[in-house]
């Protein structure tokens, strides 16, 4: 379910515009799963992200239409990822599973 936190922030850098998606990605692993990997993790998953195309580039692969129309379904799947993520930590934090490594 972590992994669901780091897509929702991915998804919302990539709607709000930097055209680095590199620097949009690395920030929302920092701030959604960096904390539960080991160094050498973090370090190879922030040079992975120098992999990553533009942000014009990335919506364009997305294969929905125009930039504007891609930008637009993402503000519609955000929340329903959002939705998913709170209800799986609610259930997580009932069954008292938050802290698995």
């Amino acid at each position: 379910h972590r992994a669901l936190r780091w897509l929702q922030l991915f998804l919302e850098g990539l709607r709000s515009g930097d055209s680095r998606t590199s620097v949009v990605c690395t920030d929302a692993y920092h701030a959604s799963l960096a904390a539960y990997h080991p160094w050498v993790v973090r370090k190879a998953a922030t040079v992975a992200f120098c992999a990553l195309p533009s942000r014009d580039a990335f919506l364009e692969i997305m294969n929905v239409g125009p930039r504007e129309e891609a930008v637009a379904m993402l503000g519609e799947a955000i929340p329903y990822i959002g939705d998913v993520y709170s209800i799986t930590q609610e259930l997580f934090a009932q069954h008292k599973l938050l802290d698995l490594p």
